[in-house]
């Protein structure tokens, strides 16, 4: 994985997998039940359902348009949506009653309880809609002969962020409170946002050559719309 193109090609698809695990997915999945808990919901594990069937529901919803809208058009949109409501989240956090050690202290749920499930769900549509997917299906945008390799990559850069985030949660709930928690992770997906504005090119309907030529020049997001362009004028045939 020698060449600029490889890297460049291979470091975007990292930085995706990063984001989608780092962005606190699996803290809600790992832990739903805590969190309902947390805002008063009498059956959290019912609760945590719903939130599974939006999972399931909108990861269907993606392979069903992310080639018809692109990847680079979903991510820009879901991933903003994902920050949006980890920063909703935080702020709703604010007006629930819970002790240092996690204890809660009200008897029902309020207004911002009911906020916070919503926010989770929406959040759990736009990583299901969005970064869930995409972030595996980048491998495809790799020359054969490194595939493997990194596919390889792709999975440890997962695991690796899964278990710094599936082991500092507890501890990010209690020294920083919900509020400082779910900021945190507002942050991060913002900066996956960021990332997604600046870095990352649809290949969407390019042959692999053409994809080569885009991380050529790093992460080629203009040479992408370039060659998107030249692609419509042409009818896909250039």
């Amino acid at each position: 994985m020698a060449s600029k193109t490889t890297r460049s090609n291979v470091e975007g698809m990292k930085l995706t997998v990063a984001v989608s695990q780092l962005g606190g997915f699996n803290t809600l999945m790992y832990y739903s039940g805590v969190l309902f808990g947390l805002v008063s919901f009498d059956k959290p594990v019912a609760v945590s359902i719903v939130v599974g069937a939006t999972n399931f529901v909108f990861s269907l919803v993606n392979l069903l348009v992310i080639d018809r809208l692109g990847r680079r058009r979903i991510l820009v949109f879901t991933v903003m949506g994902m920050s949006i409501s980890m920063a909703v989240a935080a702020i709703a956090f604010h007006w629930i009653p819970v002790s240092p050690d996690l204890k809660l202290q009200a008897t029902s749920v309020n207004w911002a309880g009911i906020l916070v499930l919503v926010t989770i769900v929406v959040y759990v549509a736009c990583f299901a809609g969005g970064v869930a997917t995409i972030a595996w299906v980048g491998t495809e945008l790799l020359p054969l002969e490194v595939r493997a390799l990194g596919t390889m990559m792709n999975t440890v850069t997962c695991w690796g962020c899964n278990i710094i985030i599936a082991s500092t949660f507890l501890s990010m709930m209690k020294g920083l409170t919900p509020s400082g928690a779910f900021g945190f992770y507002a942050g991060i997906c913002f900066f996956g946002w960021v990332f997604v504005i600046f870095c990352y090119p649809e290949a969407n309907g390019l042959p692999l050559e053409e994809v080569r030529q885009i991380f050529s020049t790093g992460f080629g997001v203009k040479k992408a719309n370039e060659l998107q362009k030249m692609h419509k004028m042409t009818g896909g045939s250039a």
